[in-house]
């Protein structure tokens, strides 16, 4: 069997996804954001400084507890995450700070040794 020079590469379609490990800081006497909040502050973010929706984005919320979470997004849309989740300076009414700690192609990959939660 002869093979030629040509090296295939297969690669999935359009499920290469992005997975990145954030933390929320916020004032004590503030009440915790919630899932709901973290949706609605990225669905208005993403709108304002992109024009798109965050399905174009391909943004999924995983997780997110009020302190840590992970989001989902398309692979080629990694940094636009990242700059949308810095952006947000409210969820709801409560004043945040997003930083974020880790980005993977798994969920596995942000394991608690990537993700430093705060004490």
């Amino acid at each position: 069997m002869f093979f030629t020079q040509e090296v295939f590469c297969i690669v999935k379609g359009t499920r290469r996804h992005r997975y990145i490990g954030f933390c929320a800081a916020y004032q004590p006497q503030n009440h915790a954001p919630t899932n709901t909040e973290l949706i609605q502050a990225l669905r208005q973010a993403t709108y304002d400084l992109y024009s798109k929706n965050t399905k174009e984005l391909g943004l999924w919320v995983i997780r997110f507890d009020g302190t840590s979470g992970i989001l989902k997004c398309h692979y080629r849309e990694k940094e636009h995450a990242i700059a949308l989740l810095q952006s947000l300076k409210k969820i709801g009414p409560t004043t945040i700070t997003i930083t974020t700690h880790a980005t993977s192609g798994t969920i596995h990959g942000l394991g608690e040794k990537k993700i430093k939660r705060p004490q």
